[in-house]
């Protein structure tokens, strides 16, 4: 029996390779059997501070340097149905929709005809609709009042966000409104 250098497995007189990790037994031959001491201090069921087997090696993760990543689809991401050079050219109109309310509408529709801006001058429209909604609570006391600033905070971050996309380029639905069934489209 050979033992092997690398892992200090046992293998057969006439393997090439280690059967546990592969090691090239053939080039030391003759240094396998000087490598196994012929004292050994530690007996045959005793652990070993030598190096670790494979088998009982963490694994490695694979990387793939080289392929292409699974890209996601998202159906809220429309930038990709614009001119690049429309969105360069025209996301401070779009800003102005979420900025101004109402006049930012007014303004960002008849300063161009983009259809980068027309895009976020609707969601603009569905923030706005919200915000009319929004205020029907109001008629109740108190409750309605926690109700309506909690929904008017809500509109404010989802603004908030809508600004951010318009100045990153991004042509991405509103959050949470598109999801209404009639704010849909």
């Amino acid at each position: 029996m050979k033992t092997c250098p690398n892992c200090g497995a046992q293998t057969v007189d006439e393997a090439k390779f280690c059967e546990s990790c592969g090691f090239n037994l053939e080039q030391n031959n003759a240094g396998a059997q000087q490598a196994q001491p012929v004292n050994n201090p530690n007996p045959q069921g005793a652990p070993q501070n030598g190096p670790v087997p494979t088998q009982m090696q963490p694994a490695v993760a694979p990387q793939f340097n080289g392929y292409q990543q699974y890209q996601t689809f998202n159906p809220n991401d429309h930038t990709k149905e614009f001119d690049a050079r429309d969105i360069a050219d025209n996301k401070f109109f779009a800003a102005f929709a979420y900025l101004f309310g109402i006049l930012g509408i007014i303004v960002a529709l008849l300063i161009n005809n983009s259809p980068f801006t027309r895009f976020h001058a609707k969601q603009a429209v569905k923030i706005e609709i919200c915000s009319v909604i929004v205020l029907i609570p109001l008629i109740i006391p108190f409750l309605g009042w926690f109700i309506s600033g909690a929904c008017f905070l809500a509109l404010i971050v989802i603004r908030i966000i809508a600004f951010v996309n318009v100045i990153g380029g991004k042509a991405m639905d509103v959050p949470l409104i598109s999801e209404i069934g009639f704010m849909k489209g």
